[in-house]
């Protein structure tokens, strides 16, 4: 009998049959391969999604993932490798805990990235950007970025970031002045947005000054596309998708506007862009596509354009968040730590001078002394360490080796979990006291510090990072005392790894958005300091 001749009953019926027995055979392997791994409680119906679900329910709204897998590492007390069966709402998942596997995977080995990072990074940036492309793609990205963020390059251009962090303490005197309470991460941002557009464009874009359309447009769609990433309802993901692609259009408009303002003074200048020290970003990718050319280029081809735009707005982003959040984070605990501000202005006072001026003066004429902040420099590690910045998504290749033996990984998603090893007191003694001086002694594996992540993939932007958030500190903590507003202290903590919210309640916790933010804003007061000038 033709297919043609039986009832569309009878094949509808028998299709759904055939799927339903397809979806128990799947899910019997799946379960299966959980049976002798290590996991936390393990159900053959809902693999590990209720527990995940039950945990992020008893965690702050929108918390970041670590700190969900953090709270089921201790309170399971999981080894340093174990695994998380998510299936079939996402990908199933190796954790990593223990910094040497962790080592070995991003560093000796370079596992590739897994496609989650594309799934959450693409939509908002473009494909084939440098974060989640690998192979001689990414390899081609970084050879042609990297001479941006050499270590030299980015000691030349420390006057510049004294310039725009010179604009964030005028916001601080007027905030001061009058005693409101403000949202800190407003003013980081601009801060960071003006520095990483000096880095890349050559010019500030004096967000500080005068606003920025692209950091609106840019913060509305990460916020559309957070809806639409937690949410199963499709029709109002539909429209909701929508506002996130008119307000990347928006962004991307500028953006290349920008780009194009570039390439514009390259030809009118005629700008020497034959050796790569020295250069901005955009002039490094405009070097490598005017030499494929051999020979003086006229107008951008639109290919170019995208794939540039992809690229720039990759670093523009990438530099944004991550240090804007990390100032906020970082005066969140100072202002509860006036020791540390203590030592921090009188190393300041030493290796500078008494007075912001002349220490802003110094620094201009001698920016290699800002390596002679050693104190401030743990600080700032502390903070991370407490806050790190970003995470990583590896695919597995086969295994990974932990305590003697092979743990299976193909086809799975490896997370090393940074906030995991930072808080773990076998790892980093008394996790929980806030101790730059840990840095000193290090009592601890290098490596397993790791806002930044390691290896070939770390982040390439952290000397820039690092820098910023020294010469922040360097040029305001004298001059201000900040105090955390609005808070709202938990009676208990909300998880046995984690104490920060009996002090600051739900804002001890990042929430994840493109990245790890401070909530609300970070509210702040500030007023001047009783430091000597």
């Amino acid at each position: 009998m033709a297919l043609r001749d039986l009832p569309w009953v009878t094949i509808l019926f028998s299709g759904i049959i055939a799927a339903l027995a397809y979806g128990v055979m799947r899910l019997i392997q799946v379960r299966r391969f959980y049976k002798d791994v290590p996991k936390p409680p393990h159900s053959f119906f809902f693999g590990h999604l209720k527990l995940l679900g039950e945990t992020f329910k008893s965690l702050p709204s929108d918390v970041h993932y670590q700190a969900a897998v953090v709270t089921i590492a201790r309170k399971y007390n999981m080894p340093g490798v174990f695994y998380l069966d998510l299936w079939p709402a996402s990908f199933q998942q190796v954790v990593v805990t223990d910094p040497d596997v962790a080592l070995d995977m991003t560093v000796i080995r370079n596992h590739p990235k897994h496609e989650m990072e594309a799934t959450m990074v693409d939509p908002l940036i473009g494909s084939g950007n440098i974060v989640t492309t690998n192979g001689p793609q990414w390899k081609y990205l970084h050879k042609m970025l990297s001479p941006a963020f050499a270590t030299s390059h980015i000691t030349n251009m420390r006057p510049m970031v004294a310039d725009e962090v010179m604009k964030f303490r005028s916001k601080l005197s007027e905030k001061a002045e009058s005693g409101e309470v403000f949202r800190l991460e407003d003013h980081t941002l601009c801060m960071t947005f003006d520095v990483i557009s000096t880095m890349t464009f050559g010019r500030s874009l004096d967000a500080q000054t005068k606003g920025s359309p692209a950091l609106q447009h840019f913060e509305k769609m990460c916020r559309a596309f957070m809806i639409t990433r937690e949410s199963h309802n499709y029709i109002r993901n539909f429209f909701v998708n929508r506002m996130v692609f008119a307000e990347r259009a928006k962004f991307d408009a500028i953006v290349e506007g920008l780009i194009n303002e570039r390439f514009e003074i390259v030809k009118r200048d005629k700008l020497d862009l034959s050796e790569k020290r020295g250069l901005g970003i955009m002039d490094l990718i405009l070097r490598d596509y005017i030499a494929e050319r051999q020979g003086d280029v006229m107008e951008l081809d639109p290919q170019f354009t995208k794939d540039a735009l992809t690229q720039v707005k990759t670093l523009l982003i990438a530099g944004l968040g991550t240090t804007s959040d990390t100032i906020c984070f970082g005066a969140m605990l100072l202002s509860v730590h006036p020791e540390v501000v203590q030592r921090m202005r009188e190393e300041h006072d030493r290796v500078f001078t008494p007075g912001i001026e002349a220490t802003y003066e110094m620094l201009k004429r001698e920016p290699y002394k800002l390596n002679e902040l050693t104190y401030t420099n743990n600080v700032i590690k502390e903070v991370l360490r407490f806050y790190p910045i970003g995470n990583t998504a590896r695919k597995g290749i086969d295994t990974l080796t932990y305590q003697g033996r092979e743990w299976p990984t193909k086809d799975r998603m490896i997370c090393p979990v940074q906030l995991a090893m930072h808080m773990d007191p076998a790892i980093f003694p008394d996790p929980l006291k806030f101790d730059p001086d840990r840095f000193t002694r290090e009592d601890h594996p290098r490596h397993a510090w790791r806002p930044f992540e390691r290896g070939p993939r770390a982040c390439l932007g952290q000397p820039l990072a690092m820098d910023e958030f020294v010469i922040v500190f360097l040029l305001t903590i004298r001059d201000f005392d900040f105090t955390c507003a609005d808070l709202k202290p938990n009676k208990t903590p909300r998880a046995e790894w984690n104490n920060l919210d009996l002090t600051f309640g739900d804002r001890a916790y990042q929430e994840f958005v493109f990245e790890a933010k401070p909530r609300d804003g970070m509210p702040m007061t500030v007023k001047k300091s009783n430091w000597p000038q």
